[in-house]
């Protein structure tokens, strides 16, 4: 498929928002994947029971959701993954197919994976 749209076009920076918008979706399923997954469900019961006042709220917000493990892994892994497949699609318009591969590999490894663990 041939390149859609020429720069500063408005349907050129709409395609530019969503593909930075998809991005750090991407980044933050990636993100939350690590940080509830590795939340123990016992530290979290220990510190809504007797954490400071602050920890306690905190770990009564996070426990309700981090509870059913399953649940919450497959939708962010679902979301994760269409942040991901849907990045080639919206960069097409822009680039050359081979162009919207890597680019969207690149942005993934770089912002989706690598950022979002440290």
């Amino acid at each position: 498929m041939a390149v859609e749209y020429e720069c500063c076009e408005s349907n050129f920076f709409v395609h530019i928002l969503v593909i930075v918008l998809l991005v750090l979706f991407a980044g933050l399923m990636s993100g939350l994947t690590l940080g509830l997954m590795s939340m123990s469900l016992v530290d979290l019961e220990v510190l809504a029971k007797s954490g400071t006042p602050r920890d306690r709220k905190h770990a009564a917000k996070i426990l309700p959701v981090v509870k059913n493990q399953h649940l919450l892994l497959c939708t962010l892994l679902i979301c994760n993954a269409a942040a991901m497949e849907t990045l080639p699609i919206f960069l097409d318009g822009l680039v050359t197919a081979w162009g919207a591969i890597l680019i969207s590999v690149t942005l993934i490894l770089l912002f989706g994976e690598v950022r979002s663990c440290e």
